[in-house]
């Protein structure tokens, strides 16, 4: 995939990967630079932490956005 840098230095990340890695607007990418490429990184997704653990999901988002709230 190919995308265009902007005279601003935006770049649009393509729907299908947006999509794949749920990137939605305001999504904190990390950035690194690694041996002369550019690497975009997704947040890693609670449910890929959780294994076959038996937990609420739901409700350990829930007290996540909370606390992150508070923090504010």
């Amino acid at each position: 995939m190919e995308v265009k840098v902007s005279s601003k230095g935006q770049i649009v990340i393509p729907r299908s990967l947006r999509k794949k890695y749920e990137i939605e607007r305001g999504t904190m990418l990390k950035v690194s630079d690694d041996d002369g490429q550019i690497r975009l990184i997704p947040p890693v997704k609670l449910a890929s932490l959780c294994g076959t653990w038996d937990l609420d999901r739901k409700k350990i988002a829930r007290e996540l956005k909370r606390d992150r709230e508070d923090s504010r």
